[in-house]
């Protein structure tokens, strides 16, 4: 329905957990495992449809002897994006690192950027999401989208929110 006020389903109970999955993980744990069904969360961050306080733009410079197009290198770098949060490369409460971000994406689309920073949405100032830190329920998903990755010529002061202090959120 348009318009609709649509909200998040609840998650799971520790007995709806036990009997959906007991049967089947039953069939290959060991006598002395013992198996604690705890329902997660998921963390989103970066997309509009994160808390605001983790929506971010990234800020992408091309390296201007690229002949790939902008297009091409958005969908590349969102592609990157979304294998960096698969869900098995994080462990519950691990917190996030901007700088392990940046590396992951500079080597895959090495030689067609030259430069990628993440600017917060907000009006808090760069850098202030540098570490997001979770809960240990919690397990960080991306919601960026290709609208959240902007092309540009320079990193200057204004395009990525930069003042002389830098806010950490509150974990």
């Amino acid at each position: 329905l348009a318009g609709a006020n649509v909200s998040e389903p609840l998650p799971p109970s520790t007995d709806e957990l036990y009997n959906t999955l007991s049967s089947s993980l039953n069939l290959v744990k060991t006598i002395s495992d013992e198996i604690v069904y705890h329902p997660v969360r998921y963390k989103l961050l970066f997309g509009a449809s994160a808390d605001v306080e983790v929506q971010a733009t990234f800020n992408v410079v091309k390296n201007v002897n690229s002949a790939v197009s902008d297009s091409d290198i958005v969908a590349r770098i969102l592609t990157a994006i979304n294998n960096f949060f698969a869900v098995e490369n994080w462990e519950f409460g691990q917190s996030f690192n901007f700088g392990e971000l940046a590396t992951y994406v500079m080597n895959e689309m090495t030689p067609y950027i030259v430069n990628f920073v993440l600017v917060p949405k907000t009006n808090i100032v760069f850098g202030s999401l540098f570490e997001v830190s979770c809960q240990s329920d919690e397990i960080f998903i991306s919601g960026a989208k290709i609208a959240d990755i902007t092309i540009i010529d320079s990193l200057t002061a204004s395009q990525i929110n930069a003042t002389s202090n830098i806010v950490f959120p509150a974990s």
